[in-house]
């Protein structure tokens, strides 16, 4: 059994074992490196056509460049590879996540992608109208992209990250409490990238369908980056749908959007 390590807490109980741990964050890598490379491709249309969702025109840089500062984010991988950890090794999660036996339960993994959304929708919402203090050493930082491209994704401060990000996982982790070590690597895999996908400068061929099922797309986060009071939702549309801060990116078809996106 990978459940328990050697080593012990100053308690006495032992530490868990690290191989689930590091299976989820090689899924993870291995997951963002095959969105990269999609990326890369569709970027330079060799997988079909594209246009950048706003009307100025995507803002320009040097793929290898940015790729490096995504990568290198204090308040993107490296805040969550550290969370992962430690919430991992010193048993912080429910003694379901550490289980290996069974598959990959994708209702749960559906759930904890709704959990998180939807947590992360109050924090976000919080972040904007709590405090001008708040907001200014939090969330400000992120909004300095106007017109944001994928790999500003994770550009934001530590505090941006745990607050939007890291406590949304660790309540999500403890509503969805059912979620074996597969599920959570396919949960949190899919969530990074997703995540990642929606702050892409250019369009997806799924955008439109996305949308009409309340899936969260690149052009719905565009709209908050340009306009800062509507889709406050990631994921999913649907919370921004309730309470009325939804807008969709078809109202500004042919003035800040281009027609289609």
């Amino acid at each position: 059994r990978w459940e328990w390590g050697s080593a012990n807490l100053a308690g006495g109980k032992p530490l868990r074992h690290p191989l689930g741990l590091i299976l989820g964050i090689s899924a993870v890598v291995v997951g963002h490196a095959f969105l990269l490379c999609y990326f890369f491709l569709h970027r330079r249309r060799c997988l079909g056509d594209t246009m950048p969702i706003q009307s100025r025109g995507a803002v320009p840089y040097v793929f290898s460049e940015a790729l490096a500062g995504h990568l290198a984010q204090p308040g993107g991988f490296l805040l969550l590879g550290l969370y992962l950890t430690i919430t991992w090794v010193f048993d912080l999660l429910p003694d379901a996540y550490y289980e290996f036996e069974g598959n990959i339960r994708y209702t749960q993994v559906f759930a904890c992608l709704v959990v998180q959304d939807l947590v992360q929708h109050v924090m976000h919402r919080v972040e904007h109208v709590a405090h001008p203090k708040v907001y200014k050493v939090s969330h400000k930082p992120h909004h300095k992209f106007t017109n944001p491209k994928l790999f500003d994704a994770f550009d934001g401060s530590v505090p941006d990250t745990a607050i939007m990000i890291l406590l949304p996982l660790f309540v999500t982790a403890h509503v969805v409490r059912g979620c074996n070590v597969w599920t959570y690597m396919a949960f949190g895999s899919t969530y990074a990238n997703w995540l990642t996908l929606i702050h892409s400068e250019i369009t997806f061929p799924w955008e439109r369908l996305f949308r009409r099922i309340g899936l969260g797309t690149a052009a719905d986060h565009h709209i908050h980056h340009k306009f800062f009071k509507y889709n406050f939702g990631h994921l999913f549309m649907w919370f921004d749908w309730l309470v009325g801060t939804y807008r969709d990116p078809q109202f500004v078809w042919g003035k800040e959007f281009n027609v289609g996106v």
